[in-house]
């Protein structure tokens, strides 16, 4: 588990950019799971 640890250890010397980056995963599956679908059960 030593790679993990590094990972730990770059996300606490970069916390913006971990920041950013989690920011952008939320907002792709927030888009995924909202957006209005072609063929929507409706």
């Amino acid at each position: 588990m030593k790679l993990h640890q590094r990972i730990l250890q770059w996300q606490a010397d970069h916390p913006n950019i971990t920041w950013l980056v989690w920011g952008i995963i939320w907002l792709i599956v927030l888009i995924l799971l909202f957006r209005p679908t072609p063929t929507g059960a409706g």
